[in-house]
C-alpha cells in the first residue's frame, strides 16, 4: 500500500484553438494530485486519485465582441499500473484507466455571460519513472493524458498533466 502527492503543470490542448478569437489565451496551469495505491505483485498494481488540473483562460474578442472563457477541471481517477524494474532503485511504469471529471466553464460573449458545469468519464493513459530514496519513500515523475474532457463538443479537449511527486509505502 502507498499514498502520495504530486504537483506540476496541466495543459488543456484545444482551449486556444478558436480561429475567430483574438487576444490572450492561457491553456497551461499549475496542477496537483493526491493518490494512493496497492501493488499486487512486483509488476502490477492499481491506483486511485484526486486531480485538480487548474484553470484555462481566454480574454479578448471574437467577431468584434468581447470574449472571455474560464474553465477549471477536477476529477477522480482509477488506473491499473504496470511496473518494469530498470535498476535496484529505479523503475518505469505505465498506467491506463479512467477519470470521472467535473468541468466548470464561464463564457462571456459580448454582454452575455453563461456558466455551465459538465461531468463525464474519460480514458486516461500515462507513464513515468520512480526512484527509491529509502525503504519507504519514492520520488516519481510522470506524464498523464486524459482524452476528451468536456461533455459539450464545442469545449471538448484533451488534457496533459506533467508532475513530480513523492509516495510513501508501508512495505
Amino acid at each position: 500500500m502507498y499514498v502520495g502527492g504530486s504537483a506540476g503543470s496541466a495543459k488543456q490542448g484545444d482551449t486556444c484553438n478558436d480561429p475567430f478569437f483574438s487576444g490572450e489565451c492561457d491553456n497551461q496551469a499549475f496542477a496537483w494530485k493526491a493518490f494512493g495505491g496497492a501493488r499486487f505483485n512486483p509488476m502490477l498494481g492499481a491506483e486511485i486519485g484526486y486531480y485538480d488540473l487548474g484553470d484555462s483562460n481566454m480574454n479578448g474578442t471574437t467577431g468584434g465582441s468581447t470574449a472571455k472563457l474560464s474553465n477549471s477541471t477536477t476529477g477522480s481517477v482509477v488506473t491499473g499500473v504496470g511496473y518494469v524494474p530498470l535498476s535496484p532503485q529505479l523503475e518505469a511504469f505505465g498506467k491506463a484507466g479512467a477519470m470521472a471529471w467535473e468541468s466548470k466553464t464561464s463564457k462571456t460573449s459580448g454582454s452575455q455571460t453563461e456558466a455551465t458545469e459538465n461531468s463525464g468519464t474519460s480514458i486516461l493513459v500515462g507513464g513515468g519513472a520512480q526512484f527509491q530514496l529509502n525503504s519507504n519513500l519514492h520520488l516519481r515523475g510522470e506524464w498523464e493524458h486524459m482524452l476528451n474532457i468536456g461533455a459539450d463538443s464545442a469545449y471538448e479537449t484533451d488534457a496533459d498533466l506533467y508532475s513530480l511527486g513523492v509516495s510513501y509505502s508501508t512495505l
